[in-house]
């Protein structure tokens, strides 16, 4: 290595030219100072800005250095004189120690050159990142359970400065430290998180609370106080001061002194912000330490050397941070005097430490000496040399140049300046170091380079920048001082010791010292830097290791120490034991990172981070590869085309007053999906905001399924579930609000009202929240929104159904269908081919039934991925057209392939070698089989142990044994878990989805690769019932229905468990199940021996059974609501309990006119129209009074066209007011039947009555255009209320019975105040027009109006703007009504129906139709949930609200609007096809015992359809105001061929002639035309001009017959279109023409209530066919031609024998009526088509206004002495009866000739029920108020 350059040159010649170099320095000085204070020119340079900052002290020193050669030759002379010593290694030289005798140092010459000797070494040669302490990142969701942990996070936090950077506005001068970038390792995702506020607040919460607790603790021990400072630079502003001030004090207080304490008020001084410190902290600080100081001089050197070390610190801080003015005298000077007191001590740590705190302290400027001017303006030298590198990042040549042009001082102070020069000079020239000016008190004022060097170093050490310190330490100017060396080699030592550090670099500290002792000549020159550098070493090797707490950084620390101790031994032999100086003063000079973490953990946030956990936990979750956000419809019964979004309705919802909203879906429609995106997206929105009234609700999901017991404490328990203590429970209790995302509220078996049991919103002491909970719809009851509306707890209903919202989430669209597939074709699916999304589509389309199945989201899932392998490659849309695919096949197919596919994955996973043994296994019994057989057994036991609740607790092998059956830890357990469909979620594990479990346990019961024993007692069967599983139900009906022969082996299996039952009682469960599961898959017991079956329970809703004998049977409890019973016997019964689903209705002796619940809701009373008032009991519905008003008995006028009578109860019942158009009015005693008071006012006629909320006042409104009001108990007229300007025919009080609201004829309603007897708002709206009725709601806030036109009216009663407008009635409106509960509104009109609105949303729930005349009133009961309607058909019909969305004409919903049905046979006699005006076109299988649904087509209106006779073609005409054309369907291509003409009336009928070329069409209003169906082109064939509703080509084809309104009817030659004769006969319009098969006759169908047979031959009359009591509207031929039925609006089909009614009519005449065989009933609605069977069978099927489709056979008995083959005998007459096949839906109970002979447990009102259905079909009342359809 180098030596360092020797100058010879002689003194004098140095001398002059220092003089001469003082001149222009300190012209140099005033060049800068004014460069510093003068304006800018533009920007400065690097060079330029240290210049203008560095000033006079380092300015001195740089003169000290220009002046070097003078210093040279003091130190050549001071070397040539025996007394004088070098450096530091004098008498009391730093080399002297207490414990060893001082060496002599050698005595080294220095060169009287000014050049500076340079040192190289291949150490550091490249800068490295800073160091940083071994922490490891916590998990974002995870507690920061580590304070060290919590000062990483905080260092990410925004930085909080109370200072601005310097040269912030020079560009070329700052590169920016301050900008906000991401340091290094730092985790994404917490990057990410520290993005959000909440984040921020937590961390910020938690260092506060730190701090909090660290100024809670009394005692402040080692591991507190390091705990708490560790977080000092992370803290804001205001903890930073709360955390100096207690350090302080904790020192200040102290009675001895606390070294720790001492070391950490030191650091957190050292750790600040910019801006955080006071000049006064700091005063203050240096203040009491020196004073410690003074008072340990006498003491151990151990806490001098602590006390100089933090003076030095603390003077660099107050440096920096530009601190001035001490006291010369109190502070400056006694501080100095205690430095330099410090010279007789021998220990060199503290010579050198007070030496160093000398030099710091002169940077620290007093206030009154002559220089105190030169220390002022000189307060940024410091602060210059420091910043260098941080804030203008020289690099360390800058910084050898910065200190050469440390002259940057004001002019003012030259003279200062000069005379300060002066006094260093001298001290200079005198040759002493500092050591030895210390100790002659020579120090006072003098700067050196070596301490503003030092502070460099520490500077470049501490970022890493390490090449950089290198090159100082071998080119800095003042690298021969000892002092510099001392302090260097203590950098060096520091490094090495701290932890830190990665390894290799604190080893290469130790090579550092080691060549600076070895091979820098220079280095080390005192004796006492030598024996230091080995001091170093030899601590090194010694280094404490922390085995326990610090179990990272030990193995690094100890090859730290081995390295170090390798070297140390290397220098043993060379070093006397001496040298090594004996002290314990630590090398790490500051506090280890905390051990413990005491403070952290007893931080009580306000729940913060708990939340933030939960918000981590949610969004860190992977969400749905495939999502569609769901459409929803208001309720059940609402249009799935009138939709909304969900998302949308939701968060209305939670902006909204209302408390609790239900979300409804059938399974797999999305609703667990949909709430788990609601939490997401709530979550992601989320802000927690300081103020306590700004605090957002908290989203809270709740599987339902995993809380016990959930109608207790269920917010409480799922925080607990998320690790919530319980003071932190309470804390949210009571100030937070919830958000509450409910799901799977139908997998709990409960039926109450959650909302109601947790007492939500209840009060202060209860919990605050908001309620988003789901359920399955068929999961419901009648009275389902009792279930989850907010209930009062003292009514059966309560006025809370503003606090309620519903939505139905509604089947996915075709564009819903469209985007999944395009999602879920970019997702990567293991082992499964592959499609294109045309591909999936086509599946969709061509598949019969897949497209209705997949509109459910999950059945959309499994179809995508089961039907692929299903259908394979190359499918062909023929082969798609035959394949049957049902629920079960998608779930058969997706499980067969789940395990496929898992047993791929295990083939490729590294498996241990038991597991791998467990999987040989598996595999020798079939693999599948056993994960089968494993998912089987899990649901039985699910079943068994849970009753179906689908989540498995498990936490360990100590759970109960079925538990660790299926999720403990044997190998084969381990192998079959993971195979499985199934989820963990901590300790809670289910199947994927609910409807997963559903089916594994049906295959259970019936697994079609397994055989079993359905009739054991032990089979599931037979142990619990699943009647209140419809998923279950579901799975297992269509397996029969897979199963589709008649020799299908489930259905064969469950037929005989049911005959079993007949015999043996035990088997009664079980046959309940196997006949429930046989009538849902659609299984027809038509004319089946049930005798003596045992069903009880059982679900036979919408069955078949059609003369079925019952006779003996066990039928407790069964169901059997809209089933067909015609003709069944039930004779010697067990009948109790049984549910027909309808109540009887109530027959009265005159029309109805008004109605009325008593306020008890125990009686109803109705006024009828020969003005009498009868009163029925409501439990019984049997009258218990009657009332007459004896005028109106008198009066012979009144008594023959009668009254019209208008009824309203006094609030507590005691009294009923009855008004009548006669223009009186009575006031009855209710209990005696008394006519208490009989009133006059209105002289014509009175329209409505009403009684005040508070029973003291009558209201009245008449035809006189008034409103009058009357005193009830003292019948006075009060007064007279006028302003509308039509008859009033409506009046109602408000419940509150402040306001009145009437309606009048004009359409105007008016608001009254009642207590001021004024006019209030008036409502209008145009046209609404005439007003019938109006009510209030229950709450008052709403008004409904019933209208002439139809429709209703909601109305704000607050401010009279109109709301949502009812629509649904084809009438006018007579009545409208809330539901006690606003849930409901039920409207009467003079349609004949009852319907049924919701409130809130408008939705068209029900149409009843029930009545046969016009509906005039309706009444909700106020106790229970019925409501009673009455008319002019003379009954009173009673509705259950549970049975809202059955079917029949009691309780059932007939939509009048609804498309009406077309029906024929295909011409193989094979399928039935079907139309209707809906567009829909279905083809049924006719030879199946089971017929189902196997095409579906679709257009907008299909208004007529006709199939052509050889089975190629099927017309269908559109009435459709778009596309009304004719549209011809190749069915052997399935693809539209022509498409023909229309005339703007429509189409009216489609005829196919007998060879199929030609079609008929007959237009509605026009003439009839034929076209050519094979023609390539439109061409018109011919075209008649006579109007016709039937058209019919004879069986040749050669003739055409027309029927029309003209009355008669045409036949015409086909071919030429010449009319060959006029039949005449009809008296009403012709609906329907045919021909017999063999072409002899022609039948036609009118208006006359007739149907009529033509002889072709004679072109006359041959019979007339009489009997229907209404319109015969069809009529066919059977292919024998022996029958024709006809099918007439009075609901009936008659069969007639035709032979016979020939026979009939010419032995007698024509006008015979016909021998009708057999009566066909019943039909709840007009028979619109008939068509026989063309293969030959004696089937016919039927259609009509009820949407159904029949199938009937006749069956003939051979009467008694006659044999079949001998039909000409007429020993007695054949027995013909007409028997059902099938029907397409069953929309009501059919009772017809029931057998209830001797049958138990039937109530009168089911005898009375069936007694009506017996006969009302037959009876049916026809007039002129009936409805025309």
């Amino acid at each position: 290595m180098a030596k360092p350059d020797v100058d010879s040159s002689s003194a004098p010649n140095v001398k002059a030219t220092a003089n001469k170099t003082r001149t222009s320095i300190f012209s140099r000085i005033a060049t800068a100072a004014k460069r510093a204070t003068g304006p800018s020119t533009g920007r400065r340079s690097v060079s330029d800005g240290l210049a203008a900052v560095f000033v006079l002290p380092v300015a001195l020193g740089s003169l000290g250095s220009l002046d070097h050669a003078q210093q040279s030759q003091n130190n050549q002379c001071a070397a040539d004189s025996p007394k004088v010593t070098s450096g530091i290694a004098s008498e009391s030289s730093l080399s002297s120690s207490k414990d060893k005798v001082a060496a002599p140092a050698p005595k080294v010459t220095t060169s009287p050159t000014p050049k500076v000797n340079q040192f190289h070494v291949d150490i550091f040669t490249r800068n490295l990142p800073k160091p940083k302490p071994h922490i490891t990142w916590p998990n974002v969701g995870d507690r920061i359970r580590t304070t060290p942990q919590l000062a990483l996070c905080a260092s990410l936090l925004p930085k909080e400065s109370t200072v601005e950077a310097e040269f912030g506005e020079d560009d070329d001068v700052l590169e920016s430290d301050s900008d906000e970038k991401v340091p290094d390792g730092v985790p994404a995702d917490w990057v990410k998180a520290m993005e959000e506020p909440m984040k921020q607040d937590l961390i910020q919460e938690l260092a506060n609370g730190t701090v909090d607790e660290y100024n809670k603790d009394a005692t402040k021990n080692s591991d507190t106080i390091a705990e708490a400072v560790f977080l000092a630079p992370v803290l804001n502003y205001e903890y930073y001061r709360i955390l100096l001030d207690h350090t302080i004090r904790k020192f200040e207080i102290s009675p001895l002194l606390d070294l720790i304490s001492l070391q950490g008020l030191v650091q957190v001084v050292q750790s600040a912000s910019p801006g955080f410190l006071e000049a006064d902290d700091l005063r203050r600080i240096l203040g009491f330490v020196r004073t410690r100081l003074l008072g340990t001089l006498r003491q151990t050197t151990d806490y001098v050397y602590h006390l100089t070390l933090a003076v030095s610190r603390i003077l660099d801080v107050m440096a920096d941070n530009k601190v001035n003015g001490l006291d010369r005298v109190t502070e400056h000077e006694s501080l100095s005097a205690v430095l330099s007191g410090l010279k007789g001590s021998s220990d060199p740590f503290l010579l050198y430490q007070a030496s160093y705190a000398y030099q710091a302290l002169q940077y620290v400027p007093h206030n009154e000496t002559s220089r105190q001017a030169i220390f002022r303006h000189t307060g940024k030298v410091l602060e210059s040399a420091i910043k260098i590198s941080t804030v203008l990042k020289v690099d360390v040549g800058e910084f050898f140049n910065g200190l050469k042009s440390l002259t940057d001082v004001a002019v003012t102070v030259y003279e200062s300046a000069k005379s300060g020069y002066e006094a260093v000079c001298s001290l200079i020239e005198s040759g002493q170091g500092v050591f030895d000016s210390l100790k002659e008190g020579l120090g006072a004022g003098h700067k050196r380079q070596w301490y503003l060097t030092i502070r460099q170093a520490d500077k470049f050490m501490r970022g890493g920048r390490v090449a950089e310190l290198n090159r100082l330490i071998g080119e800095a100017p003042c690298r021969r001082d000892p002092f510099f060396q001392w302090g260097i080699c203590q950098l060096l030592g520091e490094l090495a010791a701290d932890s830190d550090w990665d390894v290799e670099t604190r080893k290469h500290a130790v090579d550092f010292l080691l060549v600076l002792h070895k091979d820098d000549d220079v280095w080390g020159k005192d004796e006492s830097v030598r024996n230091w550098t080995v001091t170093l070493l030899e601590r090194l090797s010694k280094l404490p290791i922390d085995r326990k707490t610090s179990t990272h950084t030990a193995p690094q620390d100890q090859a730290v120490k081995d390295h170090a101790l390798t070297l140390f031994r290397s220098l043993s032999k060379d070093v006397a034991v001496d040298a090594v100086f004996r002290s314990l003063y630590p090398l790490r000079s500051r506090l280890s990172m905390p051990k413990s973490s005491t403070l952290l953990t007893r931080v009580v946030l306000d729940v913060k981070f708990d939340l933030d956990h939960v918000k981590d936990e949610v969004l860190g979750r992977s969400g749905q590869a495939v999502y569609i956000p769901p459409q929803a419809k208001a309720n059940l019964k609402a249009s799935d085309n009138d939709t909304f979004s969900l998302m949308a309705s939701v968060k209305d919802f939670l902006a909204s007053e209302r408390q609790v909203m239900l979300v409804l879906g059938d399974s797999g429609s999305g609703k667990s999906t949909f709430n788990k995106h609601l939490e997401r997206e709530l979550w992601s929105s989320y802000v927690e905001h300081h103020a306590l009234d700004e605090k957002e609700p908290i989203p809270l999901f709740i599987n339902l399924a995993t809380i016990d017991d959930p109608e207790r404490d269920l917010i409480a328990k799922q925080l607990r579930f998320h690790n919530f203590s319980e003071s932190k429970i309470q804390e949210l209790k009571e100030s937070r609000r919830f958000i509450l995302i409910c799901d799977g509220y139908d997998e709990i078996k409960l039926t109450s009202n959650l909302y109601f049991k947790n007492q939500l919103n209840a009060g202060r002491d209860h919990w605050q929240a908001k309620m988003v909970i789901s359920c399955r719809s068929a999961k419901l009851g009648h009275q389902y929104k009792t279930q989850f509306m907010p209930l009062p707890s003292n009514t059966h209903w309560g006025q809370t159904a503003d606090l309620f919202q519903e939505a139905v989430i509604a089947p996915f669209t075709p564009d819903q269908i469209n985007g999944y597939i395009d999602q879920y074709i970019l997702i990567e699916h293991f082992n499964r081919p592959q499609w294109k999304a045309q591909e999936y589509n086509d599946m969709l389309q061509w598949i019969p039934s897949l497209k209705d199945m997949v509109r459910n989201p999950f059945l959309l899932t499994l179809a995508l991925e089961a039907m692929p392998r299903l259908v394979g490659a190359g499918h062909a849309k023929n082969d798609l057209l035959e394949i049957k695919v049902n629920r079960i096949v998608l779930y058969d197919a997706v499980v067969q392939q789940w395990i496929s596919n898992a047993e791929c994955r295990l083939e490729k996973s590294s498996l241990s070698k038991a597991e791998a043994e467990a999987l040989n296994d598996l595999r020798q019994f079939d693999f599948k089989l056993k994960v089968i057989e494993y998912l089987k057994g899990l649901a039985t036991d699910i079943f068994k142990e849970q009753d179906g609740s689908p989540q498995v607790h498990f936490s360990g092998e100590g759970d109960a044994q079925w538990k660790v059956k299926y999720f403990g830890r044997m190998p084969e357990t381990t192998l079959l878990r993971q195979s499985s469909p199934l989820v963990r979620n901590g300790f809670q594990n289910s199947f994927i989805h609910l409807s997963v479990l559903e089916y594994f346990f049906a295959r259970v019961i019936y697994d079609p690769e397994q055989s079993s024993n359905l009739s054991l007692a032990s089979h599931p069967l037979a142990q619990r019932s699943i009647l209140g599983d419809p998923s279950i139900l579901q799975f297992l009906a269509e397996r029969v229905q897979e199963e589709s022969t008649i020799e299908s082996p489930l259905k064969r299996e469950l037929l005989a468990v049911i005959e079993k039952s007949k015999l043996d009682e035990s088997r009664g469960q079980a046959a309940a199940n196997a006949i429930t599961i046989l009538v849902k898959a659609g299984v027809r017991f038509n004319g089946a021996n049930l005798r003596g079956i045992r069903i009880p329970g059982a679900d036979l809703s919408g069955g078949q059974f059609d003369s079925a004998q019952f006779q003996g049977a066990d039928l407790r409890n069964v169901k059997l609501s809209k089933s067909w019973l015609r003709q069944a016997d039930f004779s010697d019964s067990n009948m109790i309990g049984v549910q027909f689903g309808e109540l009887p209705h109530v027959d009265l002796n005159a029309r109805v006119s008004s109605c009325a619940y008593s306020p008890d809701g125990e009686a109803f009373a109705v006024g009828l129209h020969d003005g009498s008032i009868e009163i029925y009991d409501t439990a019984t519905w049997t009258r218990i009074r009657s009332f007459s008003d004896p005028v109106f008995a008198s009066d012979a006028d009144y008594r023959d066209r009668g009254d019209v009578v208008y009824l309203a109860f006094s609030p507590k019942g005691e009294f009923l007011v009855a008004g009548s158009e006669r223009n009186v009015f009575g006031v009855w005693n209710y209990h005696t039947g008394e006519l208490c008071r009989s009133l006059e006012g209105h002289p014509d006629g009175i329209t409505s009555v009403a009684v005040s909320p508070d029973g003291r006042q009558i209201a009245t409104a008449g035809q006189d255009k008034t409103v009058r009001l009357w005193g009830l108990h003292s019948g006075e007229q009060e007064v007279v209320l006028t302003g509308h300007t039509g008859p009033v025919m409506t009046v109602a009080y408000s419940p509150d019975g402040r306001q009145l609201v009437s309606g009048d004829h004009g359409g105007v309603i008016r608001l009254w105040i009642v207590q001021a007897r004024e006019a209030g708002l008036v409502l209008t709206r145009e046209p609404l027009g005439w007003v019938h009725s109006v009510a209030y709601s229950s709450d008052g806030r709403r008004i409904v109006s019933g209208h002439v036109d139809g429709q209703i009216q909601l109305w704000n009663a607050e401010t009279g703007e109109p709301g949502l407008l009812l629509i649904g009635h084809a009438k006018s409106v007579r009545e409208v009504v809330f539901s006690t509960n606003n849930q409901w509104i039920a409207s009467a009109g003079w349609d004949s129906t009852v319907r049924l609105y919701d409130a809130e949303t408008g939705t068209l729930c029900n149409t009843l139709t029930g009545h046969s005349l016009f509906v005039v009133c309706v009444r909700f009961s106020p106790i229970s949930p019925q409501f009673a309607s009455c008319g002019h058909d003379r009954t009173i019909r009673i509705w259950e609200l549970q049975d809202l969305y059955a079917s029949g004409p009691n309780q059932g919903v007939q939509n009048l609007t609804r498309p009406l049905p077309l029906v024929a046979y295909s011409p193989s006699g094979q399928h039935v096809v079907s139309a209707n005006r809906g567009g829909v076109l279905r083809q049924w299988d006719a030879m199946s015992t089971d017929p189902h649904l196997l095409r579906r087509s679709e257009d907008q209106d299909v208004a007529c359809m006709a199939y052509s006779p050889n089975g190629l073609q099927i017309a269908t005409a559109s009435n459709s105001p778009d596309d009304g054309s004719v549209q011809l369907w190749d069915l052997s291509t399935d693809k539209a061929g022509l498409v023909l003409p229309r005339d703007d009336s429509g189409v009216g009928a489609l005829f196919y002639s007998p060879c199929s070329r030609w079609i008929a069409i007959a237009f509605e209003e026009g003439p009839v035309a034929i076209y050519d169906t094979q023609a390539t082109d439109v061409r018109l064939v011919h075209t008649f001009n006579n109007h016709a509703c039937g058209v019919a080509f004879s069986p040749d084809g050669s003739r055409i017959a027309l029927g029309g309104f003209s009355k008669k009817l045409w036949v015409h030659d086909a071919s030429t279109g010449k009319l060959v004769a006029t039949l005449k006969g009809h008296s009403g319009p012709i609906l329907d023409v045919v021909y017999s098969p063999d072409g002899s006759l022609i039948g036609s169908s009118s208006w006359d209530n007739t149907a009529r047979l033509w002889n072709t031959t004679t072109n006359k009359l041959a019979v007339i066919l009489q009997g229907h009591l209404h319109w015969v509207q069809c009529l066919s031929f059977s292919t024998c031609g022996r029958w024709i039925a006809t099918g007439s609006k009075d609901c009936t089909v008659r069969l007639w024998d035709v032979q016979s009614s020939l026979l009939s009519a010419s032995d007698q005449n024509v006008e015979s009526s016909g021998v009708c065989v057999s009566v066909v009933q019943p039909f709840f609605a007009p028979v619109t088509h008939l068509a026989w069977n063309p293969n030959g069978a004696m089937e016919f099927v039927s259609a009509s206004h009820d949407h159904s489709i029949r199938a009937w056979e006749v069956v003939v008995v051979v009467g008694e002495g006659k044999s079949k083959d001998n039909e000409e005998g007429q020993d007695a007459a054949d027995v013909v009866s007409v028997q059902l096949q099938w029907v397409s839906e069953c929309n009501s109970l059919v009772g017809i000739r029931t057998k209830t002979a001797e049958a138990k447990g039937l109530t009168a009102f089911d005898r009375a029920l069936l007694k009506q259905h017996e006969s009302a079909k037959v009876d049916r009342p026809v007039g002129l108020d009936e409805l025309v359809l």
